[in-house]
This record gives C-alpha cells, sequence and structure tokens, in this order.
C-alpha cells in the first residue's frame, strides 16, 4: 500500500473531503462572498467534453512548453495531460509511487517529484518516463521548479534539505535547520530560489550556490502552502490555517492578507492579466488579487471544487478538482470544465473491499 507525503496533509486531507460531500451537493447557485468586490460576470460553469481516464483525482498542476497543461493524481500511477481544447491524455508511471508535484524542465521534458518512491521523475516529449533516486531513503521530495541557473530544485520535505539536478544527472543537496518542513518551491525575480517551510512557519531562500535565509512569518502558525512568483517582482504564498494570503519582497519584507469571507486558501498562480490567483475549495470561490491587495471573488458552482492552480500558455486560468474534473477559467470568470477522473469509483471499490 502506498504512503503519501505529510507535504500538505491538511490541505490534501481538506480537498478530500470537500470531493466526497460534493458528490451530494445541489447545483444551486453560490452567492459570493459579501466581503469582497463581485466580478461584473459571475463565473459561468458551462461542460466541456471529457473521459474518465483514471480513478485518481487530479492534484498538482502546471504549464507545460508544448502548449498544454500537465496534471499529476491524488495517490495514482499516472501523469496527465490536457490541451487548451480539453483532450486529455494519461501516461503511467511508477505503479509503485505517486507523483507529487509537476513542472516544466529547461529540456522541454516534465519533471515530477515521486514522494513514496523517493525519486525524480522526467516525461520527455516523447513520453517515456524515467527516474533518478535520491540517495537517502524516505527523504519525502515533494515541490519541484526550474530555476534560473537552467538546472530543477526540489524540496526534500522529510529531511530538511534543498536538492538541485542538473540536466546532466549531477545532483546536489542543501540542509536547512532541524525541523524545517519544506514544501512548495519557486524561482524568484533575484535569480535565486523561494520555498515554504511548513513546520516553523517560515519562507526560506536559496541562492544558486546554495546559501540560504529564512524568515519568519508574523501570524503564527500559518502553515504557509501554495507559492507563486508574482507579477510585481515578489514571491506570493497561502496560509493555510489562518486565512490569509502573503507575499515577500526579495529583500523579506512579508505583507498578508486577510480573505474577505473565510476559507482555506490552497492553490495560487500568477495570471497573464497581472493578477495573482487564489482558490478558496470550501467556499467555492476563486479570488482575483491586485499585486497591492485588492480581492475580487469569482463564485463558481457548488459543484467545482476548484483546488491547484496554474496560469495556462493560453493566458487562461487551470485548476484541478478532487471530484475528478480539470477547470478552464477565463481572466473575465467563465469557467469549462473537463471530466478527466472517476474517484468515486476507486472509494466504491475500496468500500466493498
Amino acid at each position: 500500500m502506498k504512503s503519501w507525503a505529510p507535504f500538505l496533509g491538511f490541505a490534501i486531507r481538506l480537498a478530500g473531503a470537500l470531493a466526497a460531500a460534493a458528490l451530494a451537493a445541489s447545483c444551486a447557485t453560490q452567492q459570493p462572498p459579501a466581503g469582497a468586490p463581485t466580478a461584473a460576470a459571475s463565473p459561468k460553469a458551462a461542460p466541456g467534453a471529457g473521459a474518465r481516464l483514471s480513478s485518481y483525482s487530479p492534484y498538482a498542476i502546471t504549464a507545460g512548453t508544448d502548449g498544454n497543461v500537465w496534471y499529476t493524481e491524488y495517490q495514482g500511477d499516472g501523469v496527465g495531460r490536457i490541451t487548451p481544447y480539453g483532450a486529455a491524455q494519461r501516461f503511467k508511471i511508477d505503479k509503485d509511487g505517486f507523483a507529487e508535484r509537476i513542472v516544466a524542465g529547461p529540456d522541454s521534458a516534465m519533471w515530477f517529484t515521486d514522494t513514496p518512491g523517493n525519486q525524480i521523475g522526467r516525461v520527455s516529449t516523447d513520453t517515456k518516463i524515467a527516474y533518478i533516486k535520491l540517495p537517502e531513503n524516505h527523504s519525502g521530495p515533494a515541490g519541484i521548479a526550474m530555476g534560473p541557473d537552467g538546472n530543477l530544485w526540489f524540496t526534500e520535505h522529510a529531511v530538511d534539505r534543498i536538492g538541485r539536478l542538473t540536466m546532466q544527472g549531477q545532483l546536489s543537496e542543501y540542509p536547512l535547520s532541524k525541523g524545517a518542513g519544506p514544501g512548495e518551491i519557486v524561482a524568484g525575480s533575484d535569480d535565486a530560489l523561494w520555498f515554504t517551510e511548513d513546520k516553523v512557519n517560515r519562507i526560506g531562500r536559496i541562492s544558486t550556490t546554495g546559501s540560504v535565509k529564512e524568515f519568519q512569518i508574523g501570524t503564527p502558525d500559518a502553515r504557509p502552502g501554495g507559492m507563486t512568483r508574482g507579477p510585481d517582482g515578489n514571491v506570493w504564498f497561502t496560509e493555510l490555517r489562518v486565512e490569509k494570503v502573503g507575499k515577500i519582497t526579495p529583500q523579506g519584507a512579508i505583507t498578508e492578507y486577510n480573505l474577505p469571507e473565510p476559507g482555506v486558501p490552497l492553490g495560487i498562480a500568477a495570471g497573464a492579466d497581472g493578477n495573482l490567483w487564489v482558490t478558496v475549495v470550501k467556499a467555492h470561490t476563486i479570488y482575483s488579487i491586485t499585486p497591492n491587495g485588492k480581492f475580487t471573488a469569482f463564485p463558481t458552482s457548488e459543484t467545482t471544487l476548484a483546488s491547484f492552480i496554474t496560469a495556462g500558455p493560453d493566458g487562461n486560468l487551470w485548476f484541478t478538482e478532487p471530484n475528478g474534473k480539470i477547470g478552464k477559467m477565463t481572466p473575465a470568470g467563465e469557467i469549462t470544465e473537463y471530466v478527466v477522473a472517476d474517484p468515486y469509483q476507486q472509494a466504491a471499490e475500496a468500500q466493498k473491499k
């Protein structure tokens, strides 16, 4: 039986519970949160074409260099690719592992962390799968990003390290303070990598030469989760336990913004429109946030469970849903959803055993 990463466990369990609740959810129109402006045109959910390729929910999501969007599966043995028009394909990976996070590499391949497999995976342009094993067992590879130096950088959540992998296969590892729990990682505007430390409530920075700095978040036990480089040159992140979104400047100054209404901010992405976009699963809402912190709410239907989100190569926002769908949202708020999986089939089969 597969074990799953402790990274973002709180958020993952929340998403799973919400997915189960979605089965019984009605299709009544969701009222927009009262505390934030609402987009002039409310999001209009439109059913999209789709095929159930798997019984595992889509999970992490990112844009590929091939003009498509790629995603991982929650505890599944595959990664998926979906075109801007909603045609999806699934590629099998090592059955003893699963892809956690995924990113486009400098070689046009897709690279992913495999937490239980303790390895870094690669999907080549001809969709062949290959792996690079990490030297220490149970290191917990989690977040992954392409660095400004043309290498891949990833976090090792279980052993408090940051890893660097060159395209020639050379691996370097940099230790952090004990108990840091590095999670998500992104390239910043300052030619460094930035990452969350969800166990100690910090944001970390590592230079391409391995020099580390750490910055404490002002709100205690904020649990930093999702992370993205913003259009303003700052790094933005979600705070899972305190209903806030934060940003940190290249100099390390942190500003936090309260959500207009209660909810857990999970995914965050920088859109092509110059704003940040944040998903709040339980509230059935996606927020647009300007770089100066102004929120606009885009309420969705009650059966839409926007979770992890990315900017697509087509200028739209793309997000995964734990109820088996991939969503596409225009900057104006129009949503199209594509069915790619049937996670409830897996749940039903498990109950029979």
